[in-house]
């Protein structure tokens, strides 16, 4: 899968050097009035760079099947600074929520940490199960124990956002290995409209972002005011925008310009072309990391490529939608590009896991012979006597 692995590769670095050029561009403005910097933001995104490309390199050299053998101590590691965080005294509370760990003057994120350590931690624990999978009480049950426990951790800080991307990657990686559809839809019928219920009656930021979102705007100056300056800055660039560091958004009319919101600044300074290129350089991504997961040599390989892939791609998915307000706002960033932090750092180990398996052998290279059906997936021999899963598709 070489090819598969200099395209991820590539995008990747194509997707960091937008992100190091527009962290600049977005932020000097306000790095200038706010720290006596020009450069403030760049510089500690350089740092997080450099941090990412050692977990990048680590994630592809480790060899996953070595590593997903530590499922029980990854699992409880990510549940552990999961809980950590909302300890008064432990978190840091910023803004209201206590989603942060404080590091000297850096802070992390345990949220993001938790990504890559429930994708390998859950696919590791998937292959361990087997034919349990399908059955409700010893697969279905400790799998949506698993999930809902990470979940709830995280929607506890609140991070909602962050919570259903979560949901969506671990559950349909659950799905993938095996768990029957039969028992999730009721268990989603009942838990989703409960979860949504007491978001909204007990969070008041969801109530003004979901309003104002289907309000059309109504509040432009109030709590419509980030997306209304991420449109017009979008709109102000055309097609192919007013070039580079040329724009108005960033001198300190739309916030979070070098984070969250930086696709709009793309929009505005390289235009349209700039913003369909990043969609499709994500949309690359997303199709290559799908070609490694369906050609990963065993079924533990193909759930950490599938879950990697759905990272990265729903999560700029919906950056992508709030940006261009197709869905209510919220404070995801988009992967590789957005100013650094514990998100890039994570991400990059992440795409090293996917690496990882792109680097082994794809299934079927060696031809079968005619008529005879190319052979099953099987384990690798670090992961000898542990179960293989079924490599049929499962059914609900």
């Amino acid at each position: 899968m070489d090819a598969h692995r200099r395209t991820l590769l590539l995008l990747t670095g194509l997707l960091l050097a937008l992100g190091l050029t527009m962290v600049y561009s977005a932020s000097f403005v306000f790095a200038e009035k706010k720290f006596g910097s020009p450069t403030f933001f760049l510089e500690r995104h350089c740092v997080y760079l450099l941090a990412g490309c050692f977990a990048m390199t680590v994630g592809a050299l480790w060899d996953y099947h070595r590593l997903a053998r530590w499922w029980p101590w990854l699992l409880a590691l990510a549940i552990v600074v999961l809980a950590g965080v909302l300890v008064p005294g432990v978190g840091e509370r910023i803004n209201g929520a206590r989603r942060w760990y404080r590091l000297g003057s850096f802070t992390f994120q345990p949220s993001e940490m938790a990504k890559p350590l429930l994708i390998i931690g859950l696919a590791g624990w998937a292959v361990t199960r087997r034919e349990k999978l399908r059955t409700f009480w010893r697969g279905f049950v400790p799998g949506a124990l698993l999930v809902g426990g990470a979940v709830a951790l995280v929607a506890l800080e609140p991070d909602l956002g962050t919570g259903l991307l979560l949901f969506s990657i671990l559950g349909s990686m659950l799905f993938v290995a095996g768990v029957r559809l039969i028992y999730a839809i009721p268990a989603l019928g009942v838990a989703l409209p409960a979860a949504a219920f007491l978001a909204w009656s007990r969070l008041e930021y969801i109530q003004n972002r979901i309003i104002q979102f289907v309000g059309g705007n109504e509040d432009p100056l109030g709590h419509g005011y980030q997306i209304t300056q991420a449109l017009m800055a979008q709109g102000s660039g055309g097609v192919w925008g007013v070039g580079l560091g040329q724009g108005a958004a960033k001198l300190l009319y739309l916030p979070e310009a070098h984070n969250d919101f930086i696709l709009a600044l793309i929009g505005e300074e390289l235009g349209l072309a700039g913003t369909l290129a990043v969609i499709a350089c994500f949309a690359l991504f997303v199709w290559t990391g799908w070609r490694v997961a369906c050609l990963a040599p065993d079924r533990l390989g193909a759930l950490i490529a599938h879950g990697v892939t759905l990272l990265v791609g729903l999560q700029a998915a919906i950056n992508i939608a709030v940006v261009t307000r197709t869905m209510p706002t919220k404070g995801i960033s988009l992967p590789l590009v957005s100013y650094g932090g514990s998100s890039l750092v994570f991400t990059m180990l992440a795409i090293g896991l996917l690496l990882n398996v792109a680097a082994h052998p794809a299934r079927g290279t060696v031809p079968a012979a005619p008529g005879v059906p190319p052979p099953a997936r099987r384990e690798h021999p670090s992961l000898a006597g542990l179960p293989v899963l079924n490599t049929t598709s499962p059914t609900a």
